[in-house]
């Protein structure tokens, strides 16, 4: 009989969190992505005088909020899946798919703006214009002046 129960339970639950495969794989690329660039940018940002040892090195307390990011990922595509099977039921309209994109999206200007922080290229000081500066978010040096 427990057997019976732990099976029904575990289909219920890939069966629910199955087809969220595909959009989670995409969205824990993108943090990871994010993830890496961040540590290029500590790395970049060790060899600015007045920054930290510790730039661009991997930590306890970054890794967490990793898995806390990829967690909050995954909890809103189980979310917006609920949402869409349960209240939205609308062929024109897909949440999971929309929630996937709005994740990426995120993900995708924190990359941009990774790399454009510390970068001497073209496109790099156009896009600084435009997005936010990590370095003085980090580390409170302002590397423009």
């Amino acid at each position: 009989m427990k057997k019976e129960i732990a099976t029904l339970i575990v289909s219920s639950v890939w069966g629910f969190c199955g087809p969220l495969m595909p959009y989670a794989a995409l969205c824990s690329v993108m943090v990871v992505m994010d993830c890496v660039t961040a540590l290029q940018l500590g790395r970049r940002l060790r060899r600015q005088p007045g920054v930290g040892a510790d730039a661009g090195k991997i930590s306890s307390r970054r890794f967490g909020r990793t898995v806390a990011t990829l967690v909050k990922c995954y909890v809103a595509l189980g979310i917006a899946s609920a949402v869409q099977a349960l209240l939205v039921r609308s062929e024109n309209f897909d949440a999971v798919r929309f929630v996937a994109s709005a994740i990426c999206f995120w993900q995708l200007i924190s990359i941009l703006e990774n790399e454009s922080t510390c970068s001497d290229a073209r496109w790099a000081r156009i896009a600084r214009k435009y997005l936010a500066d990590k370095a003085r978010r980090h580390t409170g040096l302002d590397l423009d002046e």
